[in-house]
């Protein structure tokens, strides 16, 4: 029995009749991205077999602690139908993607094709600021304790007691310390 190693870290027999699912996007911002908040999510997504790409606006990002990524393709060439679901890395850079309509414009895309979308950490306020957890509930990271100010602001129901949250399409989770958590979750809303 031969094995290859393939670049997205998986050991697959040639052999076997073994398969990858899907793919799920990661958005990351350009800057400052929460690097666990990418690690993480993305090992969970590839352990259970989905292929991740990921995009920002520019074709690399470096996280908060150093950590790069360099991307195939910026946000504004994502084709969304290639794509299981959507999901948005936090941190403190993540906010300069709120003017951005390229992302913008990819969760608008998700929704109409009824394909889930996570958002973890600062991730959350670019949904709030965009309309989309109107009527939800919702979790994200309150540093500067402004968050429940935008979730009252955008009609949202902000849960600063939860991790994770899960309210139809939308998963929203509120720092690194729920990395694992919303990893699980969010696969379950792909299922």
């Amino acid at each position: 029995m031969k094995y290859v190693k393939k670049t997205y870290h998986i050991y697959k027999s040639i052999d076997s009749q073994i398969f990858m699912r899907n793919a799920i996007l990661m958005i990351l911002a350009p800057e400052k991205f929460r690097d666990i908040e990418y690690i993480v999510p993305r090992a969970f997504f590839e352990a259970k077999g989905y292929r991740v790409i990921t995009s920002s606006t520019k074709i690399t990002s470096t996280g908060r602690f150093g950590f790069e990524v360099t991307h195939l393709t910026t946000a504004d060439k994502i084709v969304p139908d290639e794509y299981e679901g959507l999901y948005i890395v936090g941190g403190a850079g993540v906010l300069a993607l709120q003017t951005e309509t390229s992302v913008r414009n990819l969760v608008e895309v998700f929704l109409e094709q009824n394909k889930p979308i996570g958002a973890i950490c600062a991730a959350p306020r670019l949904l709030l600021a965009w309309g989309k957890l109107q009527n939800k509930r919702m979790t994200g990271h309150n540093g500067d304790g402004r968050l429940l100010i935008l979730a009252t602001e955008g009609q949202a129901e902000y849960l600063t007691d939860r991790e994770v949250v899960v309210d139809g399409l939308f998963l929203t989770a509120n720092g690194p310390e729920a990395a694992e958590l919303s990893a699980l979750e969010f696969m379950k809303l792909l299922e």
